[in-house]
């Protein structure tokens, strides 16, 4: 006699799951429809011959997985095979629920992933086109995957306004007891979750399953996309921004402080000798003392100063408020202030290829150049800030210079 437990009474359009009771438990809490639960295989073929199911779900890895497989789909072709494998299952197991089942998903699974598994198809038939979006959202949905960032806007304005309720995206270990809707793969997961409670209707669940379907595509192409702007906009050594993405940037911050009227400072520094660090320790101490310096000058300064590698070791950072400064305030002093703890801090910075004794050997000398008086556009300023480095080198080095004094203050 079936050992099954009945969850519903309901027998048409049932879904059969092959499950232990905690899994099943939350299985059932996600699928609204009919649910029976068998603790075996055996039991759970008794249950598929007995009664019509929409579809058998199965918990996996589980032992003779392909065998129950061929055992569900000999009892009945129309119904589906799912699998819900926990997330730290290896890839190997992975793939072959994969390869057997008609769909898998990560246990606990998002509201869109149960909601796809459900409304699939079984293997052999072709997949169901999306129905809830329309040609024009799909065509708006791929234009977003210009990148992570806009793509994930648009999806949650898109269930927001279905829903009727705010939509954000989080990181999955901050999603706490909210149900999330749907999942973005990465580093960290990110779910999207409602601001507030609200009831799914059908059209809801119909977008969500849609979107479920198109996202993994749709991710996969705004990361590459992100990936192939970093690699045109930045140094491959250091991380920095490259020359040509620097001068654009620059500019368009220059034109913004012109129509504001907010100041800016660039500094343009190099590290002192640095040839001779090449050729005593080698390329690879240099490549270390390039790739230091410039996370050193990343972690001094303000999250919206523009960081970059100009050319050699020679590199150059561009500092701005992005907000008006109070009256008496002064930009140069604080800007030279930032630079000058950024030298000390190089000069007092161990590497480990320079050996045990490194610190107080590296030092850097650069030149600043102020927004607007010496000059209102990123090339001017360079070559201003040039020769206030070119002072700082002939004054005996490791120091950094503004144009026309030695600090702001003199």
């Amino acid at each position: 006699m079936s050992d099954a437990r009945e969850i519903s009474r309901n027998e048409t359009e049932a879904m059969l799951l092959l499950s232990d009771d905690e899994m099943a438990r939350e299985l059932a809490r996600h699928i609204e429809r009919p649910v029976v639960c068998a603790d075996s295989a055996y039991d759970a073929l008794i249950e598929l011959a007995r009664r019509r199911c929409a579809a058998v779900v199965m918990t996996a890895p589980r032992p003779e997985m392909e065998g129950f497989a061929r055992a569900v789909r000999r009892l009945n072709q129309r119904v589906r095979l799912l699998a819900v494998c926990r997330p730290d299952a290896p890839p190997e197991i992975r793939a072959e629920v994969e390869r057997i089942a008609d769909g898998c998903c990560s246990y606990p699974p998002t509201r869109g992933e149960i909601n796809v598994l459900l409304r699939g198809t079984p293997k052999g038939e072709p997949p169901r086109r999306p129905a809830a979006l329309s040609t024009a959202e799909i065509a708006d949905l791929v234009q977003s995957a210009c990148g992570a960032e806009k793509l994930e806007a648009h999806v949650a304005q898109l269930v927001s306004a279905a829903a009727g309720v705010p939509m954000r995206w989080t990181p999955a270990d901050a999603c706490g007891p909210v149900e999330p809707l749907l999942m973005l793969p990465g580093s960290p997961v990110r779910l999207l979750v409602p601001d507030e409670p609200f009831r799914c209707d059908e059209h809801v669940d119909a977008l969500i399953a849609d979107l479920h379907s198109l996202l993994p595509a749709l991710s996969d192409t705004a990361c590459r996309t992100d990936s192939l702007h970093r690699l045109a906009i930045t140094d491959h050594l250091t991380g920095a921004y490259n020359r040509r993405y620097f001068y654009h940037l620059a500019d368009h911050v220059l034109r913004r402080a012109e129509e504001e009227h907010f100041r800016a400072t660039l500094l343009l520094y190099d590290i002192d000798d640095f040839k001779r660090y090449n050729d005593e320790y080698g390329h690879a101490a240099g490549d270390e003392i390039l790739r230091d310096t410039a996370l050193l000058m990343r972690s001094i300064s303000r999250e919206q100063d523009i960081v970059a590698r100009i050319g050699g070791d020679e590199f150059a950072v561009l500092f701005w408020d992005n907000e008006l400064r109070e009256a008496g305030s002064q930009p140069l002093r604080d800007a030279w202030e930032l630079a000058d703890r950024f030298r000390r801090a190089v000069e007092n910075h161990d590497l480990p290829s320079l050996g045990p004794h490194a610190a107080g050997e590296l030092t850097i000398s650069g030149g600043l150049a102020g927004f607007p008086e010496h000059g209102r556009c990123c090339t001017d300023l360079l070559r201003q800030a040039d020769r206030a480095l070119r002072a700082a080198k002939a004054s005996g080095k490791n120091s950094i210079h503004l144009v026309g004094a030695e600090t702001p203050s003199q």
